[in-house]
């Protein structure tokens, strides 16, 4: 009976994920005032520099977000989205410009996502942007709205850089790779075959709560291997890969492009759904958890006495690994999203009700800031070789009791929003 439940748990995840709608958050700036979408399965988006004066967005929207229309005979479907750009200097947070435009999308009619034709602007060479994106499909009355930041400050970094997987004319918009498959890098900007290849294929630790006073160390380039170049016409070929990071690398700056297996950033197996689980559970809990002969069994009454039925039980599933896959969009570093300090507090308490940026911090707010009981975390942007998108908690020992709180709530089938 118990391998029976567990089978019906893990199949209507399956299903429950599959059917998961854009979460709108209510992530607030002085200038950020309408809700917020985080990329996930049906919107994701990606910024190039095509040269020192010219950007554009590259974007893809599942389809069963947008009202399509097709030509007679065609087998092509076409979508159009009216999208306005605002650009925010990162020291100031006041706006810079304001770019509203029209974007036509097409897919086969056999496709999941409409593919945007680029939209090329202006965006000046040497420095950093924040931005705020909104996207509206008025005829079917989609709104997305999505903020976060631009880097034109850096040679080495992934808005330099274009992932296709070999053959498709369709770049990969999340930056990462499955390791079943052949990829090419290309730039408009940077001289590929002046760069630097290395990887490394070691597992990296869970951080730890916010609470704590330790600290997780960015891995030493020692602890990479040093590859040699697979390259054509100014093109890296990847292929044959090993599960692990690759580091793309020109003097003071680099960025990694993760290899993962094909579900990423889905969880994929019962041993992905247990790991995770460490973020709320107590040690030796979680070890015999993990270490259980048949970890099917282990998940299924972990969640089951969280829930205390099945229906509970799936609703708290289809949460919390859905969470772990935004984080993984979202957040992915040198390491998978999941396992950064956003993702483990993005995973435990939800999308904050409050984004504040500065240069090179974010704050996440969770409360009304009126209340004298809302909490925020403030995350300092790494200094590193690995990537521009590494952002490390300010962990404090004040965090210990809301946490406790928190981690209190799952255990008890609730979820904070």
């Amino acid at each position: 009976m118990k391998n029976t439940v567990v089978l019906i748990l893990l199949s209507t995840l399956a299903l429950l994920l599959s059917h998961c709608s854009t979460q709108k958050g209510m992530i607030n700036s002085s200038h950020l005032d309408q809700t917020i979408s985080l990329q996930d399965r049906n919107v994701q988006l990606k910024f190039y520099h095509q040269s020192d004066d010219s950007s554009s967005l590259l974007l893809k929207i599942k389809n069963t977000e947008l009202l399509e229309n097709r030509s007679i005979g065609s087998d092509i479907l076409k979508a159009k989205v009216n999208s306005t750009l605002t650009l925010f200097d990162p020291k100031t947070n006041e706006p810079l410009d304001t770019i509203t435009y029209d974007i036509a999308g097409q897919t086969k009619q056999s496709g999941t996502f409409f593919y945007f034709n680029k939209h090329s602007f202006l965006l000046n060479s040497g420095k950093s942007y924040h931005y705020s994106l909104s996207l509206n499909d008025k005829n079917r009355g989609t709104y997305f709205r999505m903020v976060g930041s631009i880097n034109k400050s850096q040679e080495i970094c992934k808005e330099n850089l274009l992932l296709f997987e070999l053959g498709s004319k369709i770049p990969e918009l999340t930056f990462t790779m499955n390791s079943d498959k052949m990829y090419s890098l290309t730039s408009e900007r940077i001289d590929l075959s002046s760069t630097e290849l290395w990887f490394n294929s070691s597992e990296n630790s869970l951080p730890p709560p916010p609470y704590s006073t330790s600290h997780t160390d960015l891995p030493e380039i020692t602890s990479f291997q040093k590859l040699d170049i697979n390259e054509l016409d100014g093109t890296i070929v990847f292929q044959d890969l090993n599960i692990g990071s690759f580091l793309i690398r020109k003097k003071t700056s680099g960025v990694t492009i993760i290899s993962k297996p094909s579900h990423f950033p889905e969880v994929g197996s019962v041993a992905d759904m247990v790991l995770p689980l460490r973020y709320i559970s107590a040690r030796k809990e979680f070890e015999r958890l993990n270490s259980n002969s048949n970890l099917k069994n282990g998940l299924e009454k972990f969640w089951l006495d969280c829930g205390d039925n099945k229906d509970r039980s799936q609703e708290l599933m289809a949460t919390f690994y859905s969470r772990i896959e935004k984080a993984n969009l979202n957040f992915s570093s040198y390491k998978s999203g999941w396992k950064t300090d956003k993702g483990l507090i993005f995973i435990v308490f939800g999308e904050p009700t409050d984004l504040q940026f500065t240069e090179n911090t974010e704050t996440w707010s969770y409360g009304d800031k009126s209340d004298i009981g809302t909490i925020e975390f403030v995350f300092d942007k790494a200094e590193n070789k690995l990537s521009s998108n590494h952002y490390e908690l300010r962990r404090n020992t004040i965090y210990k009791s809301e946490w406790a709180k928190r981690v209190s709530a799952w255990r008890n089938g609730r979820i904070y929003n």
